[in-house]
């Protein structure tokens, strides 16, 4: 259970802020709700028994009876998400201390992110707006050729405050791919940059474990993990900030509220939904990852498609009321008993690099462009991945049985 600490007599709460940073040995994802282990673990077990052709997941009638709303009505309901950087830099904050040093003795700082990047574009924006020099990746080319003269201009001697906003473009997982890295990580550690690298969570495992990167820039810092106190918090804020309309979100089948007016940053509701708190687990704290998942919750339907104790608990809304997917009816990706090695390894250098293009991935992997032609297909399909500007991504919403699909198979995963 979720509760919060009573003040103490006289003393007024203050809620914890949205958004906040940690020390990543301090981040623990929001517990999953027994109920939930139990009906997951139980259709996992399943499908490996007896396999997914023979499972009835999709029910033509609840498909029938509710329907996505409108690109304009979702923007409105759950709109795109910034970070705000300004708030993880404020007073008080983790990233404080570090930005209150003087360049020349603040050092090296890393922030860990997480595959659905929270922070990436954001943090850029922000370092760029605060005058930090920006340091591109090399290129996967100069990265396999050992290409030194990227190194050489790197302003690791600049009096300015340096970003590092994507280690994981700085090696590949190949014979000749840490050269470079290795040769940044002898350079940052003799002349002590005032140097901010963002990392990608795999990523970060695994050069701690093959570079010991993580003896280099110290403890890293995470975003704190959005349990279902605080999704409630943002997503109505989010909602209420964006919108011309009053929402009221509600459960399709019961008509118990969903999210609960919080007023802005005041007091958290007493008890967020069984609602959020299945999606604060399944996203594992990830806000990004938990707001791809809402968007596809939200549904309109006509009057006779509701059943009839919603609509009952909604006649008296006094703004529009939004219905939201049971849990249980929630569909996400689903690897199980359906992905192949090809498919693994894939993904997991997927993961590692954060993009890659085929002729990279061909370049990288131990099998022929034809099988990885097929997996590619194949991960498309099942909607985990997917491919822009000619870089295969990682799909958001697919992230959650890539990373139990690569536990499974014993990879070493992230510590998000």
């Amino acid at each position: 259970m979720e509760k919060s600490q009573p003040p103490a007599p006289g003393e007024e709460r203050k809620p914890e802020p949205i958004w906040a940073l940690l020390p990543l040995d301090e981040f623990r994802p929001p517990a999953s709700a027994a109920p939930e282990v139990v009906r997951s673990g139980l259709a996992d077990l399943w499908k490996r028994l007896v396999g997914r052709e023979h499972q009835d997941d999709d029910d033509p009638r609840a498909a029938a009876s509710l329907r996505s709303p409108s690109q304009e009505l979702l923007d409105w309901a759950a709109p795109a998400p910034v970070c705000p950087v300004d708030r993880l830099a404020g007073a008080d904050s983790a990233l404080a201390a570090w930005l209150e040093r003087e360049p020349e003795s603040a050092g090296v700082l890393s922030v860990v992110d997480s595959p659905v990047a929270n922070l990436d574009q954001d943090l850029s924006e922000w370092a760029a707006a605060e005058g930090f020099t920006l340091l591109p990746p090399p290129t996967a080319a100069q990265t396999l050729q050992g290409d030194t003269d990227w190194l050489d201009t790197l302003p690791l001697n600049s009096p300015k405050r340096l970003l590092l906003p994507n280690l994981e473009r700085c090696f590949l997982r190949h014979h000749n791919g840490l050269d470079l890295l290795r040769g940044l990580i002898d350079r940052i550690d003799q002349q002590q940059p005032a140097l901010l690298i963002v990392c990608q969570s795999w990523a970060w495992r695994f050069l701690s474990l093959v570079t010991q990167v993580d003896a280099l820039c110290g403890a890293p810092l995470v975003l704190a993990p959005f349990d279902a106190r605080r999704l409630n918090r943002w997503l109505s804020n989010c909602a209420e900030a964006s919108s011309p309309y009053d929402f009221v979100f509600r459960e399709a089948r019961t008509g118990k509220t969903v999210l609960e007016r919080s007023g802005g940053d005041g007091e958290d509701p007493p008890d967020p939904s069984a609602f959020l708190k299945h999606l604060a687990a399944a996203s594992r704290g990830d806000p990004y990852l938990a707001w791809h998942i809402w968007r596809r919750s939200l549904l309109t339907a006509r009057d006779e498609n509701v059943d009839n104790a919603a609509k009952e608990a909604a006649a008296d809304d006094a703004g529009y009321t939004i219905w939201v997917r049971p849990w249980e009816e929630v569909k996400l990706p689903d690897l199980t008993r359906r992905a192949s090695k090809e498919d693994g390894m894939f993904l997991y250098t997927l993961l590692l690099r954060g993009a890659l293009s085929f002729d990279l991935a061909v370049a990288l992997l131990p099998h022929s462009s034809d099988r990885l032609r097929h997996s590619l297909q194949h991960l498309s399909r099942e909607g985990v991945i997917r491919q822009k500007d000619g870089l295969w991504h990682l799909a958001p919403i697919g992230y959650p049985t890539v990373r139990r699909l690569l536990i499974d198979e014993g990879y070493l995963s992230d510590e998000l």
